[in-house]
């Protein structure tokens, strides 16, 4: 055997061995792949409803929104329109009763005054 013929056995013995090392490692790695692809799958088709079912729940979220604001705005509504009632009523209550407190004070003033008067005159006479 020549030096060349033991060069080339020694090759093909390490071409084997890196070839049988590649098999090696590339079945795990396969396999490892098919179960990434299966499960890529797998959130494809389950993915796919959770997110119709948050979109679906998100534009309900924004209806419920915007009737709670609905709402809102019209208790404002309603609750400035009742300060205005108050107002008005304060106004039609109050004026009234200051006006007859107002004449009673006259009145009794004068019932005062007159009985002074009598007094007095009935002094002097």
């Amino acid at each position: 055997m020549t030096s060349l013929e033991i060069v080339g056995i020694i090759s093909i013995i390490l071409i084997s061995v890196f070839a049988l090392a590649g098999i090696i490692i590339s079945i795990p790695l396969v396999k490892l792949l098919i179960k990434i692809r299966k499960l890529a799958e797998k959130l494809d088709t389950s993915l796919f409803p959770v997110v119709e079912n948050l979109n679906q729940t998100v534009s309900k979220l924004n209806s419920e929104i915007g009737s709670i604001n609905e709402i809102t705005q019209n208790v404002s509504s309603i609750v400035l329109q009742l300060e205005k009632v108050i107002k008005l009523a304060r106004i039609l209550v109050t004026s009234p009763v200051i006006k007859i407190i107002s004449t009673f004070a006259g009145i009794m003033q004068a019932m005062s005054n007159d009985e002074k008067n009598i007094k007095d005159k009935s002094k002097e006479g």
